[in-house]
């Protein structure tokens, strides 16, 4: 026999291939037998109604999981609340992660949308054009204001 690491004990099948022994499971208790009276109790975390089902499930997990690790919490209505108001509190956590993670989420959406939206970027040869343009526009409005203005200056200057 091999044990795995939930606590249960599988029997190999025998090579004849019996179901009976295919079937046999036994189960390790975990606890040992002196502990069960100081386990929690499901009905002790309900509340009427299913509005917080969700909390009072996780609330007996957590007392579960407190006494199996020694937590040493004492057991009763004051221990109930403070598992049920432990569990609210990690289930708003959650629900704060939660909602935090979905938005990043549509803002790198919308992001990317947006950049997708958006035309591609001159290229080298495009901006080198450009350049060429603007330095022809340059020198013509040059050429201009000298055949204007030239002779006037050099009037001015006393040449």
């Amino acid at each position: 026999m091999a044990e795995n690491d939930i606590g249960t004990e599988r029997i190999k099948p025998a090579s004849t291939g019996q179901a009976e022994d295919r079937a046999v499971r036994s189960v390790r208790p975990i606890l040992a037998e002196d502990s069960r009276v100081n386990q929690p109790l499901l009905a002790d975390f309900l509340s009427p109604g299913d509005a917080h089902r969700l909390r009072d499930l996780l609330a007996f997990a957590m007392a579960v999981e407190g006494q199996a690790g020694g937590s040493g919490r004492p057991r009763g209505p004051d221990a109930v609340d403070g598992f049920q108001r432990d569990a609210e509190a990690a289930l708003e956590a959650h629900a704060f992660r939660t909602l935090h993670n979905q938005v990043e989420q549509i803002r790198q959406a919308a992001v990317q949308e947006q950049i997708a939206r958006l035309r591609p970027p001159p290229g080298f040869l495009t901006l080198v054009l450009a350049n060429l343009i603007a330095l022809l526009l340059l020198a013509a409005a040059a050429v201009a204001a000298w055949r204007h203005y030239g002779p006037a200056m050099l009037a001015w200057i006393g040449a």
